[in-house]
């Protein structure tokens, strides 16, 4: 039952993402407005741990490079897990291109998600 529920929770997140859900901060800092959160993807290819996945965009100027928060979120907008991830493995993201970030848990951790907040910061 759990397996059948997760599944649809994440067939509608899926879904959302892909008709432009935006996960990213919309607050004002000037950090969140040179970046674009895309590509935040579950991937379930081990039974012990699945992870989130994702990329940072660099859309300023200058070379960034920081890491992201990663909050589960429940239906009720509830952070029920958060953790934090390395972008581009610490290394700078010149104007423009994109650094990965990754974060492997327990696939309990998924139980209630519906959504996800990813937010920016640099180092």
């Amino acid at each position: 039952m759990k397996i059948t529920k997760f599944f649809t929770l994440f067939t509608l997140f899926a879904v959302l993402t892909s008709c432009g859900l935006d996960t990213s901060n919309k607050g004002s800092s000037s950090t969140v407005s040179k970046t674009k959160v895309e590509n935040v993807q579950i991937k379930k290819e081990h039974s012990n741990a699945w992870a989130v996945t994702g990329m940072i965009r660099n859309e300023s100027s200058t070379s960034i490079k920081g890491a992201v928060k990663i909050k589960f979120l429940n239906s009720k907008g509830d952070v029920v897990h958060n953790t934090q991830a390395k972008v581009n493995d610490g290394d700078p993201i010149k104007p423009g291109q994109a650094g990965n970030f990754e974060y492997f848990t327990d696939p309990e951790k998924f139980n209630d998600v519906t959504d996800f907040d990813v937010i920016f910061y640099e180092r």
